[in-house]
């Protein structure tokens, strides 16, 4: 009977999502951008919609250039370029 109450099974997508829209902390740091940021860390097919990551990353990239958080490596933006992320979920630019 109190079982659920302690456990409730989520698939990893849903977990995801989660950690793209709710989470404000992580290994990379504080904050909503730091959180989003592991999230594509992920496989892609476990990321958030392709339109929402694309936002995203429109929309911080000019200011991730500037402020230079830890997360924002030559690493971690070669793994954008990854042939196996849908181009849709990029901006342009990149």
């Amino acid at each position: 009977e109190y079982r659920e109450t302690f456990y409730k099974h989520k698939s990893f997508r849903t977990l995801a999502m989660w950690m793209w829209t709710e989470r404000r902390e992580c290994s990379y740091g504080k904050g909503t951008d730091a959180s989003r940021a592991y999230v594509l860390d992920y496989a892609a097919w476990t990321w958030p919609p392709n339109d929402q990551v694309r936002v995203w990353l429109e929309e911080g990239w000019a200011k991730w250039e500037k402020e230079k958080p830890a997360w924002f490596t030559d690493e971690w933006k070669s793994r954008l370029r990854h042939p196996g992320v849908p181009r849709e979920a990029l901006p342009p630019a990149l």
